[in-house]
């Protein structure tokens, strides 16, 4: 749809009006006629006739062009907004002290961030959601398609994003409670959802893993959970200095994946061992013959509106008229 519409197309009947108007015009301008005073220049009557009458050709464009202004017209333009088919996804990240570990360069955590980014920007039409836990879980960003902001997001997330003394160590399960929380609340139908879950660790607060995998799957939400951790276990480092349990010991890490296994076996899910970054091929493998359903479609209309055009040709048209009658109808005195 291009064509011209109007919004208040009666008051173009208003159109008709105008000569009527410039009769009674010229009839109250031919009674009121008034001498020039003596000592003001006086246009030659041949001459003030033809620009008389360009004077009332100007205030007849100037009103018609005013009235199709009040008519409001406009071009209206249809558009399907269809939003790219995609998936809903909650990346579930650990932030506990032992991701600070230097098994990956230049630690665990800023690897997971990486492989995170690399997933965000080849995501497409996928609404992901952020979530980071140790002990507590915090939401970083519920799902959302603007992937500029989860970058951001997930660039702010550091060692220090949480306080280790009070939110330290690992609740799996919780984490994995509470994004599948979100995703139900945001649930599309015919939409599949996952959860990617990336740790280096077991468990070792708040809910059993096992019994939120099987949470996860009742939902019919999609598992995979991804071990985080090199071959052997390693010492773990804060800026430089050891990190120190509560006994007064150097933090060690390993990586035992059996529970990881279990919790993936009870979602019917998948775990992947992450020596690499290059794990991430075998998930969007798997993503790739998922169900890709769009948020949204609708048709929405556009209207793009003439009224500032002819608001600023009346501006100018009023200026000429201005110049018009200043000039040469009544022109001033030499």
């Amino acid at each position: 749809m291009s064509e011209i519409h109007f919004s208040y197309s009666f008051v173009l009947w208003a159109i008709g009006l105008i000569p009527v108007y410039l009769y009674f015009r010229f009839l109250f301008l031919k009674k009121a006629t008034v001498s020039y005073a003596p000592l003001q220049y006086k246009t030659p009557a041949n001459k003030r006739k033809i620009f008389l009458y360009l004077e009332y050709v100007l205030e007849s464009l100037l009103l018609a062009t005013v009235i199709i202004g009040i008519a409001d017209p406009h071009k209206v333009t249809e558009r399907s907004m269809i939003q790219e088919d995609g998936l809903d996804i909650a990346l579930v990240l650990d932030v506990s002290a032992s991701m600070q570990a230097a098994d990956f360069t230049p630690n665990r955590l800023e690897a997971m961030k990486e492989i995170a980014k690399d997933f965000i920007k080849r995501s497409g039409g996928n609404r992901i959601g952020i979530y980071i836990f140790a002990q507590d879980t915090f939401t970083q960003t519920p799902l959302t398609t603007d992937h500029a902001v989860l970058l951001e997001l997930l660039e702010s997330i550091s060692f220090k994003v949480i306080d280790h003394s009070e939110s330290g160590g690992t609740a799996i399960g919780d984490a994995l409670l509470a994004a599948t929380d979100s995703l139900e609340k945001a649930k599309v139908p015919k939409r599949d959802q996952v959860i990617i879950l990336i740790t280096d660790g077991e468990s070792s607060y708040g809910v059993d893993p096992i019994l939120a995998a099987k949470y996860v799957k009742d939902l019919g939400i999609k598992l995979y959970a991804i071990g985080l951790a090199g071959e052997e276990p390693i010492e773990v480092y804060v800026d430089g200095k050891p990190y120190l349990t509560p006994s007064g010991k150097i933090l060690v890490t390993s990586l035992d994946d059996k529970q990881l296994r279990q919790v993936a076996k009870t979602a019917d899910g998948k775990f992947y061992r992450a020596k690499n970054q290059s794990v991430l091929s075998e998930i969007f493998s798997e993503l790739g013959n998922l169900s890709r359903t769009p948020l949204e479609v609708k048709k929405t209309r556009l209207k793009h509106s003439f009224t500032r055009y002819l608001a600023f040709v009346c501006m100018q048209m009023f200026f000429f008229w201005m110049l018009v009658d200043g000039l040469f109808v009544r022109r001033p005195m030499r």
